[in-house]
């Protein structure tokens, strides 16, 4: 019996995959589109017939990036005012960055900005931009508030700085975590990860501890099942 063949859109989505895979582990340089093919399992000519040059696929990953971007901030933004939102809004990024909890997500847009970073930077860039430019002004306004309630303390920081901080905690978690078991380095399970990092990071903002526990209290959810990182 003859075999199926794969719709149009159905291909191009497993070439973007692939790609994603690819430019990840490889960057924009490093990335060849016989490589992407190879790990599509097509011909590199059927991804040129989806994709006119590297480029271009690489413009769809983006978009696809961005897509998930502003998914995951919906999900994983600000959603209360005050400290206790930014404690909240850590602690779901956190757990996103981790396997093992409900919000895991893929780490190939990290692996993507770290690939980058070692690059020409070009990618990081782009992401963390269109990163500040959306979330900005609820992240302010939540540090303005928490500091006029006395919830957070201590020399006022400058707040995009402060949030790229604790970006850079979640990319470093979810890339370590991407390696085998044994290699990470963390001894503690993979939900314990996340509520640790997120006391890490408000306390360098300045939150009451008291808040933080209050909040994450509010916010945990159960350790079972979750495995040792």
């Amino acid at each position: 019996m003859a075999k199926k063949r794969m719709p149009g859109s159905e291909r191009r989505s497993q070439i973007i995959a692939a790609a994603r895979r690819v430019f990840s582990q490889q960057g924009y340089d490093g990335a060849k589109t016989l490589q992407i093919a190879r790990e599509a399992n097509v011909s590199e000519a059927l991804v040129y017939r989806h994709f006119p040059s590297k480029l271009a696929l690489y413009r769809a990953v983006l978009r696809q990036v961005f897509v998930e971007q502003d998914r995951n901030w919906e999900d994983v933004g600000i959603k209360s005012a005050g400290a206790g939102g930014i404690v909240r809004a850590l602690h779901a990024f956190f757990r996103s960055c981790v396997p093992g909890t409900e919000r895991t997500g893929s780490p190939d847009p990290n692996r993507m900005m770290l690939a980058s970073l070692a690059g020409d930077g070009s990618y990081a860039a782009l992401i963390y931009r269109r990163s500040l430019r959306r979330n900005q002004q609820s992240v302010l306004a939540a540090h303005e508030q928490g500091r006029a309630a006395g919830e957070i303390a201590g020399e006022p920081l400058d707040v995009n700085t402060l949030s790229m901080f604790a970006e850079h905690v979640g990319t470093m978690m979810t890339a370590i975590c991407a390696l085998p078991a044994g290699a990470r380095p963390y001894g503690v399970t993979d939900g314990e990860l996340a509520r640790q990092a997120t006391w890490f990071c408000c306390r360098g903002m300045g939150i009451s501890e008291a808040v933080i526990a209050r909040h994450l209290e509010a916010d945990s959810t159960p350790a079972s099942g979750q495995t040792a990182a």
